[in-house]
């Protein structure tokens, strides 16, 4: 007799969880987002809008000295609860008219159906996450500064509000050509010297000279070219570090570099909107900088020292970056070949292809990093255009972004009208950068 072939089909019962377990298993694999977040949040998902909790705390421990005899100085702790808002939904509904393609094979659906739509899923993920990059803390984003020089025909001063403080710039004949505020920069490039939307996000800093400077706040909102509105880097506006009766650390003491302390005679004209001449600013990495072989290896470090400044631990580090920037690195003459810990030249997961300056290096293929114009440059004063875009490329510690997610609904319904099947899946997602953890996160804002 000849042989019997036995052919097991597959039920439509376990359809919609084979798709959806199987997609989630490649997702997590290849897509680079699970490979640089967490899930440290209380709470449980159950469908879009659901909120999840992360608990921050906004102020360094204070340790003071004790005197026998004297009572100690209690310290308020202030903590805030971050929410993670699942503000992401994704369906897939395609309909399945060849009934032979839903048969099963040691339990696994036909692949090339899972691979495109798990690819499809990896794409969106990684965009959503990647674009928190823009949330690190100001003061850790590398690229070209805007910076305008204190001298007699500058003038810039704070008004401290409820939620931070309102920036006023003023400009006189020596940065300004016709009716437009050109700054000339170290390198030669003209460059507008006021606020632009494109500054959102970023770091700015009053500077009095090279040495006394303001501590880095974060620009909130850009009102128009001379006044922007400006928070902390967590949002803060109370602490242990604050001065009372003050938004900003730095105002009347702080964290600063060099920054006078206790001195209002020399601050007093900071903070009244006063117009006093003297007093200078500047934009961190308000334009791309170039990247290319011979510079990356020491723009990655910059990354790290953002990171050691602000006491982030230097295990699980991770440096996302384009296609193009990995090339480079590869080719910089550092990490030919010590410089490179580590090569992943066999199963790549979550994008990660080697070590390098202590950060796992993975790639983002494709539009999945975001891009942003930078600050306006001139050919000659007062011709202003939007430089080159940038990409902003993010250098994190795993705690940086808290993501959630589930796969909400799963199943396969008939199609009307039609013999086919239709499967219908919703996957739910969001992520949150608290308010402390953006200090766990630093910005390459690069171009090549």
């Amino acid at each position: 007799m000849g042989s019997k072939i036995k052919i097991i089909m597959a039920t439509l019962s376990n359809f919609g969880e084979q798709f959806a377990g199987t997609v989630l298993k490649k997702v997590y694999q290849n897509a680079v987002a699970p490979g640089i977040v967490n899930k440290d949040y209380e709470g449980e998902l159950k469908k879009a809008g659901d909120r999840v909790n992360i608990l921050s705390f906004l102020n360094d421990a204070l340790m003071s000295d004790y005197t026998v005899g004297t009572d100690m100085v209690s310290e308020t702790i202030v903590d805030t609860e971050d929410q993670l808002v699942v503000e992401k939904r994704k369906y897939f509904n395609f309909s399945l008219d060849r009934l032979e393609d839903l048969f099963t094979y040691g339990n696994n659906v036909v692949s090339n159906l899972l691979e495109n739509r798990a690819a499809v899923l990896e794409r969106e993920v990684d965009k959503y996450v990647l674009e928190k990059a823009a949330e690190a803390k100001a003061g850790s984003w590398i690229g070209y500064n805007v910076r305008v020089n204190s001298g007699a025909n500058t003038q810039a001063s704070i008004v401290t509000t409820a939620t931070g403080g309102t920036v006023t710039l003023g400009f006189k004949d020596d940065i300004t050509a016709g009716n437009a505020t050109t700054v000339e920069l170290g390198d030669g490039t003209l460059a507008f010297a006021g606020f632009e939307a494109t500054d959102v996000g970023k770091g700015f800093r009053l500077r009095s000279s090279a040495t006394w400077v303001s501590p880095w706040w974060r620009i909130s909102g850009v009102t128009n070219s001379t006044s922007a509105t400006i928070t902390e880097w967590d949002g803060a506006v109370s602490g242990s570090d604050f001065k009372e009766g003050f938004t900003l650390r730095g105002i009347y003491g702080g964290d600063g570099i060099n920054f006078v302390k206790e001195n209002p005679s020399d601050l007093t004209w900071m903070l009244t909107g006063a117009t006093n001449d003297g007093l200078g600013w500047e934009i961190q990495a308000a334009i791309a900088t170039t990247v290319s072989a011979t510079q990356i290896y020491d723009q990655v470090t910059l990354l790290a020292e953002a990171l050691n400044v602000n006491e982030v631990p230097e295990t699980d580090r991770h440096l996302t970056i384009p296609p193009e920037i990995k090339t480079q690195l590869m080719q910089a003459a550092e990490t030919q070949p010590s410089g490179i810990e580590t090569m992943y030249q066999g199963t790549i997961v979550n994008g990660r292809v080697a070590r390098i300056g202590g950060f796992d290096i993975h790639v983002a293929n494709g539009v999945r990093l975001t891009f942003r114009a930078g600050h306006s440059t001139a050919a000659s004063a007062g011709d202003f255009s939007p430089s080159s875009n940038g990409y902003i490329m993010l250098a994190n510690h795993k705690g940086m972004i808290t993501y959630a997610d589930k796969w909400s609904e799963s199943r396969v319904v008939d199609a009307e009208n039609q013999f086919a099947k239709k499967y219908q899946g919703l996957y739910l997602y969001g992520a949150k950068v608290p308010a402390y953890a953006r200090k766990m996160g630093a910005v390459l804002f690069g171009n090549f």
